[in-house]
């Protein structure tokens, strides 16, 4: 797809500065007599506008002399905050495919001023800003952003919107913006898979590899599970509330974290889709599909498993099943073509007999 914008949220994003965040809010918290909190609860609310977050977790508070107290403390850590993924060679690097740069942030321009200077983020690499005194609404509502888009005069879908929290998920899918979920601040990958986000990096210093020019590519490392009973294989009908691919029939499918051995994920993916023991008979190598409208080029792995017996129990990523006759599966779904030739000639399905 082609990109003319990347947008990123900050703290999380771009700067390690929720775990500093969540301490000043204590420190404050004691100092004023009010009850402190869990880093989760803070985390759920990273990206709001930081009243609204005071607010949410201290509902009796003096919101500004509250902020003034978190304010004196978090100044003292500064020094502690540390850019995340490279982020001015990221950035960079993202400028010289001929990408526009914004950050769209929940918290104030001027604290946002004083990070930015400590962290030593080169400000001329950025084109425009959004803070919380920029508008009315704040995330997880649209119009941040889309008073970025404004600002630099192109569509929502040219634009990307990188973000660490499922509040940066909502505020880009609401204003019809890419999203790109970053494992670099208060999210897990398991969280952002279960909210259908499609787009996930470990942080920003993945991102320019998916650009070409200014085309993105996303890729996406996932095991293509073929699962066999007698002379037959499973097919799945993805549910209406995946991501991608919704109400399309498929072989199981899952991502493949860095590290990961991808029989172990066959395994455990059928297991979690199907309720199917399993056991391994063979994999193949790399198969690469491309997907120009999602802008995903999938690299999936090709595992072959066979089940104690056919009895299914889908879970809610898929609405139905069907055995069939490996012949049959390219009728289902053009994209099974891609297996035939590890099926191979003579069924190699049947191997492990």
């Amino acid at each position: 797809m082609k990109i003319k914008a990347v947008l990123f949220d900050l703290d999380g994003v771009l700067v390690n500065s929720p775990y500093f965040i969540w301490k000043s809010h204590n420190m404050a918290a004691r100092k004023l007599g009010y009850p402190t909190c869990k880093k989760e609860a803070l985390y759920k609310l990273i990206g709001m506008k930081w009243d609204d977050v005071i607010v949410s977790l201290i509902p009796q508070a003096d919101v500004e002399l509250f902020k003034k107290t978190a304010n004196e403390f978090l100044k003292k850590m500064y020094g502690k905050i540390k850019v995340l993924g490279k982020a001015n060679h990221t950035l960079k690097k993202l400028k010289s495919h001929g990408i526009k740069i914004g950050i769209v942030s929940g918290s104030n321009r001027k604290y946002a001023d004083e990070v930015l200077k400590a962290v030593k983020l080169n400000i001329k690499l950025i084109d425009i800003r959004v803070h919380a005194e920029d508008t009315k609404m704040h995330k997880p509502h649209p119009e941040p952003i889309l008073l970025a888009l404004k600002k630099l005069d192109i569509a929502p879908q040219e634009a990307i919107y990188v973000g660490d929290s499922l509040l940066d998920f909502k505020a880009a899918k609401s204003a019809g913006v890419n999203f790109i979920g970053s494992l670099s601040g208060v999210t897990k990958a398991e969280e952002f898979l279960s909210s259908n986000v499609i787009y996930l990096v470990k942080d920003v210093s993945e991102l320019p590899k998916y650009f070409d020019d200014r085309n993105f590519m996303f890729v996406r490392k996932t095991v293509a599970v073929i699962v066999k009973f007698q002379e037959k294989i499973l097919l799945l009908k993805r549910s209406k509330r995946v991501a991608t691919y919704p109400n399309q029939w498929s072989v199981v499918h899952g991502r493949i974290e860095d590290g990961e051995s991808i029989e172990k994920r066959a395994i455990k993916e059928v297991k979690e889709e199907t309720c199917l023991d399993t056991r391994v008979l063979r994999k193949g190598k790399k198969i690469i599909y491309i997907d120009e409208n999602l802008g995903i080029t999938w690299h999936m792995f090709p595992v072959l498993v066979e089940a104690k017996n056919d009895k299914v129990k889908l879970n809610w990523e898929n609405a139905a099943y069907k055995w069939v006759k490996p012949e049959e599966i390219k009728n289902y779904n053009k994209y099974l073509e891609v297996f035939e030739s590890f099926l191979g000639d003579k069924n190699a399905y049947n191997k492990g007999k």
